[in-house]
């Protein structure tokens, strides 16, 4: 049962008295639970013996929040088993679980548990000399898994289906021995139903005693035609003038290239007053997608078709993109203080003549800020110009990350479409109680075990950017933080403290927005003590220390939208991106300090020796890649460096 721990299943087996006797009844409760331990704990309950075959694979979910009895649950397990293309083969002593499309080949007489009917195997009697005839008629209209076979010597017809079908085989056989004196036809329909077509045939053909009869096989669309050989071509040149296909609407099949089939099939159906599959028109148009392929299925009138083609070609067109950059960093609140007066200029989105102060002798980091942003070199403590468009984003990171009241958490961009949302998570994956599970049959707990489900906890920012005519972006941001805080609730789960944030801004192309505000309250302890005489007992208190110190954290989220509408545009603002990541690794961790560390061994940087004009081929980069003679970029970004 070891195994079963992993698993997400909660499932409790509760004792309860029925006329004297002691049954036990099952709740469960099972998410995304491995089959074959699935199958295991059902053997448990139901005292059963299960050899599985070994295509056995997959997971499975049930949900019972109402106990019910072992035969009722053993009821549930064979639906499982069903909905996974699966049988359970009855045998003496143990069954055999197997895929659906091996259940036909079992020996006559062994059956097949399945829900909705059993898998049988049923010998059919025929008379010998109408055998060949009736085995024509009737191997058309069985179901693929089914097998059919005739032992002409015995007039015998095999037949391994489900029980409902058996049935209406046996139906039809014995129909035709009825009619044994009459020759017997089956004509497949291409293009009518088979039971709206045997209304019209039965009203146009009226059966006369002796004259012939016909039947609809809906399974296998096909109409059954017995009687002289008049009667059968009577019947077979009405259903040639009846299936055919339909005059008038003509269909297209439209392969796109840039939008959705789902989505885009909703739009033109608005436009076109047309309908989905399946539903009433009012003017002869319908639209189907076909994700698979990405296409969509139009079928109109002829003189509408050319009209709805090219409404699908004008929206069928390359969607501009958005390269959103962030920077998130956190800083002491009662530096927030200090900056929060600054970003008047900031704000305000000045591109010169904006001063920024230093207050109490510390740095400013507005001041490294837009110093950084008008393309200059970070300089605490001085005044400096904002400058949002073409500003160096790199220096901007930079300038945070060597500001000691900031810590630099996380500097990531995401490329997304026009109106799709891009997500940024940072976070930790923290595994959380959901569940348990115990057997209480006989009075006390048997094999009881958790479930686990993971979450993220941390930092996530959704961004869902909206271009319009004028290159400005408006952005609906949606940010949320959470963390543990360390205190359980009565069920014994972590408890997690969240905040969220929820805004629409609008942004230039290029330019900065922050986002903040978000405080976490944190604290630090420190002990001190002098070793020897802080172990002696009372007087040693004398000797030891501790203090505490409380303080609050702000998290601070900058984000600067780029459009790119072409590829060209693309490659540019990676050769870009590029030369402002190499200079951002070299500014943290330069070169020159590499003195100060003699014993670290020196380490390139990505973009070593790569010319950043050529173009961005893939040729060109794989190329790259081969000739370069340093070795790869560490996963973190303060990288070791040497002379």
């Amino acid at each position: 049962m070891n195994r079963l721990a992993a698993l997400l299943i909660v499932a409790v087996l509760a004792l309860t008295s029925v006329a004297g006797a002691v049954r036990a009844q099952i709740r469960l409760d099972l998410r995304d639970v491995d089959l074959r331990s699935y199958i295991q704990l059902v053997s448990e309950q139901t005292n059963r013996n299960f050899l599985i075959d070994p295509q056995v694979q997959g997971s499975v979910s049930v949900f019972a929040p109402v106990p019910v009895s072992p035969a009722a649950s053993y009821e549930i397990f064979l639906n499982v088993l069903e909905l996974n293309g699966l049988a359970i083969v009855e045998g003496e002593g143990i069954d055999r679980i197997v895929p659906m499309r091996a259940a036909p080949g079992l020996a006559p007489g062994t059956t097949v548990s399945r829900a909705g009917g059993a898998f049988v195997t049923r010998v059919i009697p025929v008379p010998t000399e109408d055998l060949a005839e009736v085995f024509e008629v009737v191997q058309p209209l069985v179901p693929p898994e089914a097998i059919l076979t005739p032992v002409p010597s015995a007039g015998l017809l095999i037949l391994s289906d489900r029980r409902e079908n058996i049935g209406r085989i046996e139906q039809l056989v014995a129909r035709l021995g009825q009619a044994s004196n009459r020759s017997v036809e089956t004509i497949r329909l291409n293009h009518a139903v088979a039971s709206e077509l045997i209304g019209v045939l039965q009203t146009a053909l009226p059966s006369t005693t002796g004259a012939g009869s016909v039947a609809a096989d809906a399974g296998g669309n096909a109409i059954v035609v017995s009687g002289p050989s008049e009667y059968r071509d009577r019947v077979r040149s009405v259903v040639m003038q009846l299936d055919r296909p339909q005059v008038g609407p003509t269909s297209r099949v439209v392969r796109l290239n840039y939008a959705q089939a789902t989505e885009l099939a909703e739009v033109v159906r608005e436009s076109m007053g047309g309908s989905a599959e399946g539903e009433g028109s009012t003017n002869g148009v319908t639209v189907v997608a076909e994700p698979q392929s990405n296409s969509l299925l139009i079928t109109a009138p002829r003189e509408r078709m050319e009209a709805i083609a090219r409404a699908v070609q004008a929206l069928d067109v390359r969607p501009s993109q958005v390269l959103i950059e962030a920077v998130i960093f956190e800083i002491s609140a009662e530096n927030f203080s200090d900056l929060s007066v600054q970003f008047g200029g900031l704000l305000n989105q000045a591109i010169g003549g904006g001063t920024s102060f230093s207050m109490d002798g510390r740095s400013s980091l507005i001041t490294l800020i837009a110093s950084a942003m008008a393309g200059g070199t970070p300089n605490p403590g001085n005044g400096g110009f904002i400058g949002y468009n073409d500003g160096n984003f790199a220096a901007l990171i930079t300038a945070i990350a060597r500001e000691r009241t900031t810590r630099l958490l996380s500097t990531p961009a995401v490329l997304t479409l026009n109106n799709q949302e891009a997500e940024i998570v940072v976070a930790q994956n923290v595994p959380f109680v959901t569940g348990q599970y115990s057997s209480t049959e006989g009075g006390s707990a048997e094999n009881p075990f958790q479930t686990i489900e993971r979450q993220d906890v941390g930092l996530t920012l959704t961004v869902t950017p909206q271009i319009t005519d004028d290159a400005t972006v408006r952005m609906a941001i949606a940010q949320e933080v959470s963390n543990l805080t360390g205190s359980t609730s009565a069920a014994g789960g972590e408890i997690t403290a969240r905040r969220r944030l929820s805004t629409n801004a609008l942004v230039g192309d290029g330019e900065v927005i922050i986002l903040g505000g978000l405080i976490e309250d944190n604290s630090t302890s420190q002990n001190q003590r002098v070793p020897g005489l802080s172990a002696i007992p009372v007087v040693g208190q004398l000797f030891r220390g501790r203090s505490v110190q409380e303080g609050q954290r702000v998290l601070l989220i900058m984000l600067r939208p780029r459009v790119v509408r072409s590829e060209t545009e693309a490659q540019r603002i990676t050769r870009e991106i590029a030369r402002e990541g190499e200079a951002l690794s070299r500014q943290i961790m330069p070169r020159s300090n590499a003195g100060l560390y003699p014993d670290v061994r020196r380490t390139g940087f990505p973009f070593d020796g790569v010319d950043l004009n050529q173009p961005f081929d893939q040729t060109y980069v794989d190329q790259a890649v081969r000739d370069r003679l340093f070795p790869p970029l560490p996963p973190r970004l303060n990288v070791d460096v040497g002379q």
